[in-house]
């Protein structure tokens, strides 16, 4: 991927920022460039011995992007719940929904998540689209992000609406307990849906789920590059997709997110503001969001991680990646 840019330089895959040269002045020495040792750092952070890393940074501001790996595709995992949110936000601010609509859980969608899987065991489950909308960005529940999909019309009228906005990059495809069970390389069982055959259905052995998460890392389907997403995030933040309420109302919930405290949040100072969405499969994780700056500038965030069988060492990466951003955010 190469971007050119005021004040940009694409070098190896990674958009570098260095300074603006005057055309009678001679470039520093390239060894001692203080600029080149972010872009190193980032370079490799995503340098992993087996798996892929793809990184994405936006300053809000300015509009300035620097990347690794940028424009490739990655699963999205439990990050298809900003799309699914921002798509049902959009059905409140043309009137055709509220965040006070009453949703009632098909049993048969109930899949095992935290949430209402785990704290709500007791079939009668109705809760506002507010309230759902909050599991489903809060804790990642994907009973929640289901019911919402299914109040919506499905994942189809999730995309229609990101086709029609042109959010460019960005696919939405199954809903997210086929989405797990195609992860876990299990087979749809006759005369049940997705979340029923995640509850009935054996392991596959370590041989053959190998085989399946090799198989999912490369469907296109419901995967996004780095830059799609944090794109994505700029524009919602920028009031070009919902309105300012709708907006406010997805950042307030997205910056209580309460999964995945060992990757982007762990990067930076205690106390940093951050709104952020997780998502994670076997061999996956991803984080993205918008951080606030000590100087009050703003960059959004996204890092995706795929192929890499430790958890921890995913999340160290994320971490890693957002730490060397945020020390670096002057050079942005």
């Amino acid at each position: 991927m190469i971007r050119r840019g005021a004040g940009w330089l694409a070098l190896a895959g990674v958009v570098l920022c260095l300074p603006s040269v005057a055309p009678a002045q001679a470039l520093p020495n390239p060894a001692v460039a203080a600029p080149v040792a972010p872009a190193q750092t980032l370079e490799a952070i995503a340098a992993v011995p087996t798996g892929r890393v793809g990184i994405a940074a936006i300053d809000l501001a300015t509009g300035r992007e620097v990347a690794v790996h940028g424009s490739e595709n990655f699963p999205l995992a439990s990050v298809v719940k900003i799309a699914v949110a921002a798509a049902y936000l959009s059905e409140v601010d043309a009137g055709r929904r509220s965040l006070a609509r009453s949703i009632t859980l098909d049993e048969k969608t109930r899949s095992g998540s935290d949430g209402i899987g785990r704290l709500m065991p007791h079939p009668g489950v109705t809760l506002s689209a507010a309230n759902l909308i909050e599991l489903m960005l809060t804790v990642s529940d994907n009973t929640a992000t289901d019911m919402l999909i299914a109040d919506l019309g499905g994942t189809r009228a999730v995309q229609r609406w990101l086709t029609r906005n042109r959010v460019a990059g960005v696919r939405i495809d199954r809903e997210i307990a086929r989405l797990v069970l195609d992860n876990l390389g299990l087979p749809m069982l006759p005369g049940k849906t997705a979340a029923q055959t995640l509850w009935a259905s054996d392991p596959l052995t370590v041989e053959a789920r190998t085989v399946a998460i090799a198989s999912f890392d490369i469907d296109p389907r419901d995967s996004a590059s780095p830059l799609a997403i944090a794109r994505f995030l700029v524009r919602l933040d920028q009031g070009q997709l919902l309105t300012p309420a709708s907006s406010s109302f997805l950042f307030e919930v997205m910056a209580r997110c309460r999964t995945g405290a060992d990757r982007i949040p762990a990067g930076l100072p205690e106390g940093t503001p951050v709104a952020h969405k997780t998502g994670t499969l076997a061999g996956i994780s991803n984080d993205v969001g918008i951080v606030t700056l000590p100087d009050k500038r703003r960059i959004a965030i996204a890092v995706f991680t795929r192929g890499i069988a430790e958890g921890p060492a995913r999340a160290r990466i994320i971490a890693d990646a957002t730490r060397m951003l945020f020390a670096q955010h002057s050079t942005l």
